[in-house]
């Protein structure tokens, strides 16, 4: 009797735990990007305090090939707070000639959506690619509002969403993305996250028609460093993420400079278009 009631017991366990599962799956693939977002108030880091110099060594280099997050410390796809905090973006760099933005999903304990960056482009010293206008500068934040333990929170970058209704979004949940891959990477330094997308659609120098959904592949170089940001969830979330996460050995602070297995000359990026 005992045995059948145990059976019966982990057989409604693991069906609520997959219902639950399917529940937070669901919620995380309902984002949709709505045209209607206005830009949010962008701070300077004089008026933050944020200091962008620390991070800027961690952009990686134009057409360097970076592998997936096999390697890094986080997974994009699990940064669930654990206590309440006010959380905030800010730009580090881009190395594209798409004029991206970015925009965020909470789920879970807080529901709420919304635009980061209307245009992720920056140009001046420093920046990997020119020809930004009215471009961020390195620094520049946006606070999304306290967000309480618990929540799910996702990002997400429509490339070229500046100049194109259409363009790919991509986002930090793989299964998400219309050619199922991974399209950011991230990492725990000096008690934030590090979080850096590619903005082309499909795999490493794949050219031609997607078979499988129809799109057309854009010779992607997956270097990863066509927007980075900085995500301040707190000190206290941030640790809680390290000790959820089971790092690869070969983890090292320089992952976003020196984490590529191979270099490749030819630099894929056209003019940057203006909106």
């Amino acid at each position: 009797m005992k045995q059948i009631f145990l059976t019966a017991l982990i057989a409604a366990t693991a069906t609520l735990t997959g219902l639950i599962s399917k529940v937070e799956t669901a919620s995380a693939a309902d984002f949709s990007w709505n045209s209607s977002w206005t830009q949010p108030t962008i701070y300077s880091e004089s008026q933050t305090g944020f200091k962008d110099t620390p991070f800027q060594k961690f952009v990686q280099q134009e057409s360097v090939y970076l592998t997936n997050s096999g390697q890094f410390k986080l997974d994009p796809s699990q940064l669930k707070l654990k206590s309440d905090y006010d959380v905030s973006v800010y730009f580090i760099n881009e190395g594209a000639s798409y004029r991206n933005q970015l925009a965020f999903n909470a789920t879970g304990t807080t529901n709420k959506s919304g635009l980061i960056f209307k245009d992720a482009s920056c140009d001046g010293v420093g920046c990997m690619m020119g020809g930004g206008i009215n471009a961020l500068k390195f620094g520049d934040g946006v606070d999304i509002g306290n967000v309480a333990g618990g929540t799910q929170l996702d990002f997400f970058l429509k490339a070229n969403g500046l100049n194109s209704s259409n363009g790919n979004i991509f986002g930090t949940q793989t299964a998400s993305n219309a050619d199922r891959l991974q399209h950011a990477v991230a990492y725990a330094y000096n008690n934030y996250i590090i979080l850096a997308f590619e903005d082309l659609y499909g795999g490493l120098h794949a050219s031609g028609i997607d078979s499988a959904t129809g799109k057309s592949n854009q010779n992607s170089d997956r270097d990863f460093n066509d927007l980075v940001v900085v995500l301040d969830i707190g000190e206290a979330n941030v640790k809680a993420l390290i000790g959820a996460s089971v790092p690869e050995p070969s983890v090292t602070l320089s992952i976003f400079a020196v984490g590529a297995v191979g270099m490749f000359g030819l630099r894929r990026r056209q003019t940057r278009t203006s909106n």
